[in-house]
């Protein structure tokens, strides 16, 4: 009696899909998606199935979309998950980069509302704010609600963080659709979640024509960094505060380092997210480095070799600070983490000519330049 008690428990949690468990679904077809983790698409007769895979634990789901086109009748029987009407006429990106990936996919007019409008470069975006056709919802992390309700979109874009909520957006009928695309690990999975948005504004096609087209240039140019002779030693960023934080060795970064064919000196660990080390933990490791890659935010000054040594006297003993090899790329100036995501064969292409100049003669790189003096 008691294995059939139990029995019957487990059908009933089957049958209900179980909270955030990946249920199996019967689909006529699915996106092929080659390198992202994080997200499925499943195609049905009269609706799409979006399912995104709770990072921090894979086995559940952290969030389904039912996606049904607004011109047809809502089927009488959809799966478990939040119904979304499509094409989205209306939407509010709460990153520079979800609004990027709006902009490559020409849905730049459906915007009505953004976060952090001063990290946005994108003119039309800026024009639309300072006319108050797309309104300024504050920051990113704690949006006005009242001006997001009055925006009236169809949807809010988010990151999702582990055991963080969204606040008062949670209250509101607008659908939260959780973008975790900065946990992918490979540079070709987080593009590739472009496939998962164009969902939402009936941009198959385009997507996969974009991606596939990018995904050839960054292969080729891999391929093109791994026949070279040498491999020299990569030292990421710089210290803050007391903590020097570098990429872990299974991380984004570290796979871009790989991939650009450097010698990365922390590959070798199994880290997925940063190290927080000393200045000595690095100089260690990493005083002999060949290039030393920084990213920074100034507005107002490009960094020097005597501002870098005026924050720390000590980087001077490190070898790339000695040969004048530090490769610098100021955020505020160049949109680095607003489309970086969108485009990893450029920020590759970038790595290869400061790793491999041989190999690439006549690129001027887009993010990263040489330090001037």
């Amino acid at each position: 009696m008691r294995i059939f008690y139990c029995f019957l428990l487990m059908f009933f949690a089957v049958a209900c899909g179980g909270t955030g468990q990946q249920s199996q679904l019967n689909a006529l077809g699915k996106e092929e998606v080659r390198y992202a983790k994080g997200f499925t698409l499943s195609y049905f007769d009269g609706y799409t199935v979006a399912d995104v895979v709770n990072p921090w634990d894979t086995t559940k789901l952290l969030h389904r979309y039912i996606l049904v086109d607004k011109a047809g009748d809502l089927p009488d029987s959809l799966p478990q998950g939040t119904v979304v009407r499509v094409p989205v006429e209306r939407v509010v990106p709460a990153t520079s980069v979800h609004s990027s990936l709006l902009k490559a996919l020409g849905c730049v007019d459906n915007i009505v509302g953004v976060c952090d409008p001063q990290y946005i470069s994108i003119p039309e975006i800026q024009e639309g704010v300072k006319s108050g056709v797309i309104v300024d919802i504050g920051k990113s992390y704690m949006p006005n609600v009242e001006k997001l309700v009055l925006c009236q979109p169809e949807i809010i874009i988010m990151s999702p963080f582990e055991n963080q909520g969204y606040g008062g957006v949670e209250k509101t009928d607008i659908p939260i659709v959780e973008c975790a695309s900065y946990m992918e690990l490979q540079p070709l999975g987080q593009a590739e979640w472009i496939k998962f948005h164009a969902a939402f504004y009936g941009k198959r096609d385009l997507a996969d024509s974009l991606f596939n087209e990018m995904e050839q240039r960054y292969i080729a140019v891999k391929a093109m960094a791994h026949e070279a002779e040498s491999r020299p030693v990569l030292l990421p960023e710089k210290q803050f505060g007391q903590v020097w934080y570098v990429p872990g060795g299974e991380s984004y970064a570290a796979n871009l380092y790989k991939d650009a064919g450097a010698f990365y000196p922390w590959e070798a660990d199994s880290s997925r997210g940063s190290l927080a080390l000393s200045f000595e933990g690095v100089y260690d490791v990493a005083s002999d480095a060949d290039i030393w890659l920084i990213r920074y935010n100034d507005a107002e000054h490009d960094m020097t070799y005597e501002s870098l040594k005026n924050e720390n006297p000590l980087y001077e003993l490190l070898k790339p600070f000695k040969g004048k090899k530090v490769y610098v790329c100021n955020t505020a100036k160049v949109p680095y983490y607003e489309t970086a995501q969108l485009q990893p064969d450029v920020v590759l292409k970038d790595l290869v000519k400061i790793l491999h100049p041989e190999l690439l003669p006549d690129y001027t790189p887009y993010y990263y330049h040489l330090m001037t003096e």
